[in-house]
């Protein structure tokens, strides 16, 4: 199977890594990941690509963390976010290279700008828990499904429940594979996945568990505080990013 050129490869080595690091330290980052492997593929190629990744980093991380997990809301969220799967699928097929980076990046930034709302939105969603619940798993499936970026949401849904950060890390693990072995076959069905691929993700997916052995030290070393702001941060960053690239061409 042909491997693709050098730069490519190299790029593909740092994306291996980075995904290690985000599944296993900051697991709502898949956002930036996606938008960074678009820079050198075609957003519907990205998308397949970095699932491959993320498959493999979905696996790792769930070894490391999966004890910690919050059982009980994973099982609540699971029908609305295959719902959410489902329309997502149905969506993704509407949009090409250019609409696709544009949708993301304003479904990014306008999550991370209710950031200023959380301690009334916490109020309203310990008063509200099924719509909360609901609402997130169901925008959670749109958004992992057109862009791999649920992250955003339930990054801002389980800080709304004021997850530490290894209940946060070992919940998505659960979660992030779950909705990701969903994905396939819609990704089969529309082409996204590409033969030519194959080959050089299989080279450089082993490196997934280097990034993924940095990105559990990571997690042991930041506070809390600093896990949340650089979580929101980074998020946002994607989010301005997708749309620039939009209008810049």
């Amino acid at each position: 199977m042909p491997l693709l050129p050098i730069e490519s490869l190299l790029l593909l080595c740092l994306v291996a890594l980075f995904t290690g690091f985000i599944k296993a330290g900051m697991p709502s980052l898949g956002t930036l990941l996606t938008a960074s492997v678009a820079l050198m593929f075609p957003p519907r190629d990205a998308l397949g690509i970095t699932l491959m990744y993320l498959l493999v980093g979905d696996m790792v991380a769930v070894t490391l963390y999966w004890r910690l997990a919050h059982w009980q809301e994973l099982k609540k969220m699971m029908l609305p976010v295959l719902a959410g799967v489902i329309m997502g699928g149905i969506l993704l097929a509407f949009l090409n290279n250019e609409n696709l980076g544009l949708t993301l990046g304003v479904v990014v930034l306008v999550l991370v700008s209710l950031e200023p709302l959380r301690p009334r939105l916490t109020q309203w969603a310990l008063e509200h828990p099924g719509s909360v619940r609901s609402g997130s798993g169901l925008l959670a499936g749109i958004a992992t499904t057109i862009g791999n970026a649920a992250g955003p949401i339930l990054s801002l849904y389980f800080l709304l429940l004021k997850l530490d950060k290894k209940a946060f890390v070992g919940t998505g693990s659960i979660f992030f594979l779950f909705v990701n072995v969903a994905k396939i076959p819609i990704f089969l069905g529309q082409g996204i996945f590409h033969m030519q691929y194959l080959g050089s993700v299989a080279l450089t997916a082993p490196l997934v568990l280097l990034g993924a052995l940095g990105g559990k030290k990571f997690l042991e070393w930041i506070s809390q505080q600093w896990f949340n702001r650089i979580v929101l941060s980074l998020t946002a960053l994607a989010g301005f990013w997708l749309v620039v690239r939009y209008f810049t061409g």
